[in-house]
């Protein structure tokens, strides 16, 4: 049990580390913006860290899946907690995807790139990113929402503002690139990144607590 827990929080850091290597976008000049570009965009073909964040990604999403075996171990053995944990290794699935398939090029970066997603002149692989994007946020709200029903107390309020604040970013979002030019994107993008990996420390946080854990 000790070890399973151990392999859990560590897999946990490295997923959420790796995964949050966007913020080297604050550090490297990328030429893509933090409020407008969306954060898949840095590793779009011909962007100049394009190999070093799709690594980072792929460790991000065999992490994640790697996690599931030791947590389906440590979590109660009831529906909301398991599908939970299901649903991040699906997440883990997402990510790998996202970085094996790339978009054609940086829409928020080039007027001729919008014009071909436009024209429906873009890659399958380019297709594959960006629905690989809203699949994210689908996870991450059904994540949300299962953790509420299974977490106690203060735990559980930290998932209800995670939820809100995840499902308030998706619609913004969706109607600035339905109805927009996609500005501000970017910002919110990351407003969902960051909300989400500090519930997936919160969940390390929870888990490190031995009474919540199986019996064995």
């Amino acid at each position: 049990m000790r070890t399973a827990l151990y392999a859990a929080v560590v897999l946990m850091v490295i997923g959420g580390v790796a995964y949050w290597s966007w913020l080297l976008e604050f550090f490297l000049p990328t030429g893509l913006s933090p409020v407008h570009a969306r954060i898949g965009e840095a590793t779009a073909e011909g962007q100049p860290y394009r190999d070093l964040f799709r690594t980072a990604y792929v460790v991000a999403g065999i992490a994640f899946m790697l996690m599931v075996p030791p947590l389906l171990r440590l979590v109660p053995a009831q529906t909301w907690p398991r599908v939970v944990v299901l649903l991040l290794g699906i997440f883990g699935l997402n990510v790998l995807l996202s970085a094996l398939f790339t978009l054609d090029c940086a829409p928020s970066a080039s007027q001729r790139c919008r014009d071909l997603i436009a024209e429906g002149e873009v890659s399958v692989a380019h297709q594959i990113h960006f629905a690989t994007a809203w699949v994210t946020t689908a996870i991450q709200l059904a994540a949300a929402a299962c953790v509420e029903r299974w977490w106690l107390g203060g735990w559980r309020t930290a998932a209800r503002v995670a939820f809100v604040i995840v499902l308030a970013a998706a619609i913004v979002v969706a109607i600035l690139e339905s109805f927009g030019s996609g500005q501000f994107v970017g910002l919110l993008v990351r407003l969902q990144l960051v909300t989400m990996v500090g519930l997936l420390f919160v969940g390390a946080a929870y888990l490190l607590n031995a009474s919540r854990l199986r019996p064995w």
